[in-house]
């Protein structure tokens, strides 16, 4: 187990390999709650990150259930997505 040092005015460092396992990067928002004497920290997307995640997801979904559309250039794209919505 690793251990870190509560450093002046409460700072924390978390080692490298612990920020590199966890995909945390400089400026990142962490979330803290404590939970029977224990402190947790999440890594907090933003309301963006999270709406951008839910539509690839769905996206995804789409691509599997064969829901979209082919087309071969930006012209036939608008097309298509004009037929799309009415």
């Amino acid at each position: 187990m690793n251990t870190i040092k509560l450093q002046q005015r409460g700072l924390l460092t978390l080692p490298k390999k612990l920020r590199d396992s966890l995909g945390l990067e400089e400026g990142q928002v962490l979330r803290v709650k404590t939970d029977s004497g224990k402190i947790i920290l999440e890594p907090q997307m933003s309301s963006v990150d999270e709406i951008l995640a839910a539509d690839i997801k769905q996206g995804l979904e789409d691509i599997k259930k064969g829901k979209f559309i082919t087309f071969s250039s930006i012209k036939e794209m608008h097309q298509k997505i004009d037929e799309y919505g009415n």
